[in-house]
């Protein structure tokens, strides 16, 4: 392969030239004519990225590989070629967990593009696009996937449950593995609501139990305890912890996305937080004071992380806690309030407060980062948070592709 043999390092000594003049070097929208992606604006999202200090592009990169016709090709190809090749390399790393077979596709057409260039052509191309850095990162990302083991994962789905309707798991945007995973579903009843076992039918097992609150909000926080304490000694490989109303908060695509890569084994990140709408950053003196109780620490500056509480946490993350920590958090949420909180009638306060920590509990820093820019995560969970503002037309091209069934 063309991009194995050639390597080029002015990149790496802090050169850059400029994308081509203005009218060259535009992606079309393959989709939307309304909407044109400059060349210049993804070389430098590449570059930034792959200095480490930016997201990855994803949403432009798929914008520039998908649908395109032969024309459009040929004129990219005529005026920056690295565009292509360093895009489709960047589109294979991100499909590598999730479909190997369009992992492969991408690889080879960034490999025959890049065949097509001579020799200084192709040297060009690398002074101006991060192509060898590209090409770098996916070999990374393959090496670890190819590293993990072909045993069956043991998935748990813990839903804290009341009166809502779980007819989410029973919809067609729940993906739930075919093979490789056997996904148990335990469902922590906080009303003692009778829920429709018939469930089973998705999932290797169904399990109801009963959670008293003593007569007080406890919301999520007394299931996900009574889980991990229960199960410490026997965790699953990924637990998935869900409020009853889970699609209120997060998008399924970008669940499947998780789900599908512990499908292929190619899961490595150990914790993902599967919500979208952003807490602010704060801190305040109940805060403080239950996160030292907790951690025998005071938290850093300020403690960030996104809403309502869903999210993955690996087997490794899971006992990284001894199991005293565990019923230590479920001791606090049914006693008495620290004085610095004050608490709002028949709900637990500890509960609001554990909802900003659980990142901190499995590993993570005090203020999680955007998942754009946490670089603890594989590279295809890195999705921008879709409320936010862009330049591109509303919603994920990415999410919407990636997450498609095979």
């Amino acid at each position: 392969m063309i991009l194995h043999a050639r390597a080029w390092v002015l990149l790496a000594l802090g050169f850059c030239y400029a994308a081509r003049g203005d009218e060259e070097c535009m992606v079309p929208h393959p989709s939307n004519e309304n909407w044109t992606l400059e060349g210049a604006e993804l070389q430098y999202k590449l570059l930034r990225f792959y200095q480490n200090q930016g997201p990855p592009p994803l949403e432009e990169v798929f914008l520039s590989t998908q649908n395109l016709t032969t024309e459009v090709q040929e004129k990219l190809m005529g005026e920056c070629p690295g565009l292509l090749i360093t895009s489709f390399l960047v589109l294979a790393e991100a499909q590598l967990p999730i479909s190997r077979r369009r992992s492969d596709e991408a690889l080879a057409k960034a490999d025959a593009l890049a065949s097509r260039l001579s020799e200084r052509s192709y040297s060009e191309q690398a002074e101006i696009w991060p192509v060898e850095e590209a090409l770098q990162s996916y070999r990374a990302a393959a090496a670890a996937v190819a590293s993990g083991d072909d045993r069956e994962r043991q998935v748990h789905m813990v839903i804290c449950h009341c009166r809502e309707s779980l007819d989410w798991l029973q919809g067609p945007s729940f993906y739930v593995p075919k093979k490789g995973a056997a996904v148990d579903v335990f469902i922590y009843e906080k009303c003692n609501f009778e829920t429709n076992l018939a469930l089973s039918q998705k999932f290797r097992s169904v399990s109801r139990i009963i959670v008293d609150d003593q007569g007080m909000r406890r919301d999520e926080c007394s299931g996900y305890l009574r889980h991990l304490i229960d199960h410490y000694q026997d965790p699953a490989d990924y637990t998935f912890f869900f409020q009853a109303d889970a699609e209120d908060h997060m998008h399924f695509g970008y669940l499947s996305l998780v789900l599908k890569s512990i499908e292929q084994h190619a899961l490595t990140s150990a914790f993902v937080h599967l919500n979208y709408p952003r807490l602010i950053t704060s801190m305040s003196p109940c805060r403080a004071e239950v996160f030292r109780q907790l951690f025998d620490r005071y938290p850093g500056r300020n403690l960030g992380s996104y809403c309502c509480a869903q999210f993955m946490v690996s087997k490794e993350r899971l006992l990284a806690n001894p199991l005293e920590r565990y019923q230590r958090m479920q001791q606090m949420l049914f006693s008495d309030s620290p004085a610095e909180c004050h608490d709002i009638p028949g709900h637990s306060t500890l509960c609001l407060m554990f909802e900003v920590y659980w990142h901190v509990l499995f590993g993570e820093p005090d203020v999680l980062p955007l998942r754009s820019e946490n670089s603890q995560l594989q590279l295809f969970l890195r999705i921008r948070d879709l409320e936010n503002e862009s330049y591109l037309p509303q919603g994920s091209m990415y999410l919407k592709l990636a997450s498609e069934r095979e």
